[in-house]
């Protein structure tokens, strides 16, 4: 029996078409995992979303005193400067006394002198009295010694009242703190000569201070007395302070409906008079609402959505984003808390994509 011999460049043929046929069968068993697509999922969380409006603004002190000379006179002393911190009553300036002690001396003279008339006015009446009564002198001299005394009285209450004005000036001519804070501007020096009502020193109160915040007219209407606000401030990065809209004034402007929110700070901590800041307030809450990360959602053509997971399949869904809270964004309308979503991988999805949750 003879036996049939293909040719060798047949033969390898046959072989090379069997060992492809194979490998094909085992690539189809892996096409659903290649053309799956890896992500991950979070869940749409329902919960209560404060809505603050945010803006840069500036501390203002509450009590911020002005003090200016209340005598005229050169500046002979300055015994405190810008930034330091001052005690009620603590001695800031002092002015020359020289003219005012010239006063004093000349109004404690014209008393003695009228100290003098008055007792002998007082004896004069006395003795004109006593020859009244014996028909020894007439009406007229008894009449006109006892005005001559009022006279000389009504001239010692004068020259008294004048010594205390000279007094008083005496005491103004030494500056004094009138309350307890800061010195936030000095505005004398030695050797000035100053009127009267000339400021020489702005006083704050660094524990009485006020955020003063500017909203433009397209959300100055939301702002209300009362509502909660949170005070920044750059040179003390994740702290802050925390206060009550007190008052709203309308900023300068014709027509403008613009306001600066004012709010007390009880407990300013760092804060200082000046400084910057940045400072929200609380406008309203929205309870309840759904909630997901920011990366979660993808800007299509058609808009803005989200894939909605369905066991191993992707649903597109166009969604409304409303108000963003530290990485979080509400979503208004298209998404229910509690549905599974894309997060990592989302923007690689297309609307019934296969998808592959990583663990």
């Amino acid at each position: 029996m003879r036996r049939l011999r293909l040719p060798a460049g047949l033969l390898l043929a046959t072989l090379l078409v069997g060992a492809c046929g194979q490998g094909n069968n085992d690539d189809r068993s892996g096409d659903a995992d290649v053309r799956a697509v890896l992500i991950t999922t979070t869940e749409a969380e329902a919960r209560d979303l404060p809505i603050w409006l945010e803006t840069p603004g500036q501390v203002h002190s509450r009590s911020a005193p002005t003090l200016a000379a209340e005598v005229a006179g050169r500046i002979t002393r300055v015994t405190a400067d810008t930034g330091d911190a001052i005690e009620q009553g603590q001695l800031l300036a002092e002015t020359d006394t020289s003219t005012l002690v010239l006063q004093k001396q000349a109004a404690q003279a014209a008393i003695e002198r009228l100290e003098v008339h008055i007792a002998n006015g007082k004896r004069r009446v006395d003795r004109i009295e006593k020859l009244s009564a014996k028909n020894l002198s007439s009406q007229t001299q008894l009449d006109d010694a006892r005005e001559q005394l009022e006279a000389f009285n009504a001239d010692y209450k004068a020259a008294v009242a004048q010594l205390a004005i000279v007094e008083d000036s005496l005491t103004k001519s030494r500056v004094v703190a009138p309350v307890t804070g800061v010195i936030q501007r000095r505005l004398i020096a030695t050797g000035d000569f100053v009127n009267r009502g000339q400021p020489l020193f702005e006083i704050t109160r660094p524990d009485q201070l006020q955020a003063w915040l500017p909203y433009p007219e397209s959300v100055a209407l939301r702002i209300r007395i009362g509502q909660q606000a949170k005070i920044y401030s750059p040179l003390t990065p994740g702290e802050h302070v925390e206060g009550v809209v007190t008052e709203l004034q309308p900023t300068v402007g014709n027509g403008s409906r613009a306001v600066m929110a004012i709010v007390d700070l009880d407990d300013p901590g760092k804060l200082r008079p000046g400084a910057t800041l940045s400072g929200k307030v609380l406008v309203e809450t929205h309870r309840q609402a759904v909630m997901i990360p920011n990366g979660s959602i993808v800007r299509r053509p058609a808009g803005e959505l989200v894939y909605v997971i369905n066991g191993t399949i992707a649903e597109a869904r166009i969604v409304q984003p409303g108000y963003q809270e530290d990485g979080m964004i509400e979503i208004v309308s298209g998404l229910a808390s509690g549905e599974i979503i894309a997060a990592d991988g989302a923007p690689f999805l297309s609307d019934g994509a296969t998808v592959k949750v990583s663990e």
